[in-house]
This record gives C-alpha cells, sequence and structure tokens, in this order.
C-alpha cells in the first residue's frame, strides 16, 4: 500500500514539473507579444507624428 502512496507523490510531483514548465513557456509567448505590440505601437507614433 506504500509503494501506492509513492506513485501517487511521485506523478503528482512530475505533473506540476510539468505545469511549471507550459507556465515559463507561456510566459515567454506574452513577454514576445509585449514586446512586438510596444514596437508596433512606437511606429505608429512615429507615422502619425510626420
Amino acid at each position: 500500500m506504500r509503494w501506492v502512496m509513492l506513485v501517487a507523490l511521485l506523478a503528482a510531483l512530475g505533473y506540476i514539473v510539468f505545469l511549471q514548465r507550459k507556465l515559463a513557456v507561456a510566459e515567454r509567448r506574452g513577454d514576445m507579444y509585449r514586446d512586438i505590440a510596444s514596437r508596433l505601437e512606437l511606429r505608429i507614433a512615429e507615422l502619425t507624428a510626420r
């Protein structure tokens, strides 16, 4: 019975690591989109200032 608890704990830890990696990828993607949006806003400001 103890090994069942150990397997469940290891599975939970593996799932937590998987979710943390998925979150990190999503954060990097969000940073990329924010960077692109800020560049576009600067470009639009330059073009409308002319």
